[in-house]
């Protein structure tokens, strides 16, 4: 299957390259998509079975990879009129872009070897970096410039963290060896999640190389999942790009990240120490997020920094889940997949209010409601959504989150962490409320920027999100235990 999708990718990029009218190269884009759907269920059906060795379909990278595939073939649509009055030139570079990014994230997704994430997260960077330099001004530049050394520099950090866990495989491979031959000989480190795990759980290598293989791989990878300290480049990163890219690297590219560190932290849990001590971080990581959201919220006055930092906001809530363990676990996985759908939307409606609007600016639109009554419908749903008010699903997870807490005695974190939290309520809402009731003259707006499918589609999606709140499929439980235990 996989490499059937590197076939399509192929043939889709030339085609595109090569097309001449712009009818055509949105068609061989949209062919690509309609490929990467297929794929994903393809996945889904065959769920457990390894491809090329260093591929495998379990829950949690055909779940992701289910999302993308919706996420980045809304994206694309909505990239079509969004882009309208670029040239024929600037659309295929945007659209080459965008296919190799939907590429490198299927790599992240469903690889079962660090060493095979780490380098599809590498090839992410250079990919974005081309949606983020579409503008070609100079804040794009600089953004672009930003993004590309300081995520090239986590990756770096990162691959220090590869190279220590390779100590604690090899050592566990020799450990293996001698007690089978006899003698201690030299062995091929392991570097699949599976053989890490293994190794871990066996007390293998030093547990202090563990630990700072964990902390090296979290600062690396904290520009890709948006958490502090990195996260700064992935806010300039969405500011910067067309909003519907946007969309697509704060649901999808997020998605990506929270995997690769979900999965190196699910495989260090075998040990009690260094499990403990992770937990350790990741709750000191996601306090940070929360506290640089709450600040900058307060202080951005663009809609789209403003979705950004909610980012930073949701990421840091997801980086306490895993810090808390046990059900935060299971809140913290749900989280990320209804983020996925709920940003996306957000910032894909946003997309529609800029091409209406003609900017982002927070105080200076209003009169939302009477220009496009569906798109506000939508904005109002993305707000309850992320906000986490009922029936929103993200009200049952950071319940979960709130609650694992106080029963771990954690009061001292719960207390600073649920008034950032009422921070970050109060400048959302203070922010977005206006645009849809403040007053305006609508004789200044482009009423033709408003795409009423795209918002009957994302209010679909939002209210997918709101019935998972409000009951929860079995299935849906099933497939998180799955994807935790």
């Amino acid at each position: 299957m996989l490499i059937n999708l590197l076939i399509i990718f192929s043939i889709a990029v030339l085609l595109v390259a090569l097309s001449r009218k712009r009818t055509y190269v949105h068609f061989f884009a949209q062919l690509f998509f309609a490929g990467q759907g297929t794929a994903a269920i393809w996945t889904v059906l065959h769920g457990g079975a390894t491809e090329l060795t260093y591929f495998t379909f379990d829950p949690l990278g055909t779940t992701y990879y289910g999302l993308m595939a919706l996420v980045g073939w809304i994206c694309c649509w909505q990239s079509v009129r969004y882009l309208d009055r670029e040239s024929l030139r600037e659309s295929k570079i945007y659209l080459v872009s965008f296919m190799a990014l939907n590429l490198a994230l299927t790599g992240v997704y469903l690889s079962n070897n660090i060493t095979v994430t780490w380098i599809f997260l590498e090839a992410t960077t250079l990919a974005a970096a081309g949606l983020t330099y579409h503008r070609r001004t100079l804040r794009s530049l600089e953004a672009t410039w930003k993004y590309i050394f300081i995520s090239s520099v986590g990756i770096a950090v990162a691959y220090l963290g590869v190279l220590l866990f390779s100590t604690v495989t090899s050592a566990a491979a020799m450990a293996a060896t001698a007690g089978a031959a006899g003698e201690t000989t030299e062995a091929m480190a392991d570097l699949s999640y599976a053989g890490l795990a293994q190794a871990v759980a066996a007390g293998a290598g030093n547990t202090l190389y563990i630990k700072l293989a964990f902390l090296f791989i979290l600062v690396g990878y904290s520009s890709k999942v948006e958490i502090f300290p990195f996260c700064t480049v992935g806010v300039d990163a969405n500011h910067s790009a067309p909003t519907p890219a946007s969309a697509f690297i704060s649901s999808a590219l997020v998605g990506g990240g929270f995997v690769a560190v979900f999965r190196v932290w699910k495989a260090i849990q075998g040990s009690a120490e260094v499990a403990a001590w992770s937990g350790h971080v990741l709750l000191l990581f996601g306090g940070l997020s929360l506290l640089m959201a709450a600040v900058y919220l307060g202080r951005t006055k663009n809609l789209k920094r403003l979705a950004a930092y909610s980012t930073v906001e949701n990421s840091g809530l997801m980086m306490l889940g895993l810090g808390i363990g046990g059900w935060g676990v299971w809140a913290a996985v749900l989280h990320s997949l209804a983020h996925t759908l709920i940003k996306g939307s957000f910032l894909l409606q946003i997309s529609v209010v800029g091409k209406m609007y003609g900017n982002y600016k927070v105080t200076r639109n209003g009169g939302y409601f009477r220009a496009d009554p569906l798109g506000a419908l939508v904005m109002v749903c993305c707000l309850l959504a992320l906000i986490a008010m009922p029936p929103s699903v993200l009200f049952r997870t950071e319940y979960l989150i709130f609650t694992g807490l106080l029963s771990g005695g954690l009061w001292w974190i719960f207390v600073p962490v649920a008034l950032l939290l009422v921070a970050v309520i109060y400048w959302l809402c203070a922010k977005i409320l206006p645009l849809l009731s403040r007053p305006a003259d609508l004789e200044q707006i482009d009423r033709e920027g408003r795409n009423p499918w795209l918002s009957a589609v994302l209010l679909l999606l939002v209210v997918v999100t709101f019935a998972a709140g409000v009951w929860q499929a079995p299935e849906l439980g099933a497939l998180i235990d799955k994807i935790v235990y």
